[in-house]
């Protein structure tokens, strides 16, 4: 049987390693919402000498990002799946260039 210490000190070491794993996971969302960005970022890049790129992948030191890319009338659609540990947010950005430089016609987070 437990003393009320130790039963204590699980209760601790519990609630201790539950905030841990849920920081953990909020980190992991966040960095894969900045890989995401980050490749929409890539696609931009690329896209300046490749107007026929319609897919792409980035690695970053905190994840990896898939790319695909439609052309619109105009303009394009970049979608961005970005992965960060067990973490996958997804945005997509519309895309036209004008004087050189490209105009975010919408922007939005993709859920699933």
């Amino acid at each position: 049987m437990l003393s009320a210490f130790s039963a204590w000190g699980m209760e601790v070491y519990l609630k201790a390693t539950i905030e841990k794993r849920m920081v953990r996971r909020e980190v992991q969302s966040l960095q894969a919402l900045y890989v995401a960005e980050g490749g929409i970022e890539w696609a931009k890049v690329h896209l300046q000498s490749d107007y026929g790129l319609s897919q792409g992948e980035v690695l970053f030191d905190t994840g990896q990002a898939r790319i695909s890319i439609h052309r619109l009338d105009g303009g394009y659609r970049v979608t961005s799946e970005g992965h960060s540990g067990l973490a996958v947010r997804k945005v997509e950005e519309i895309l036209q260039k004008e004087t050189g430089k490209w105009i975010i016609q919408s922007y939005q987070e993709l859920h699933q």
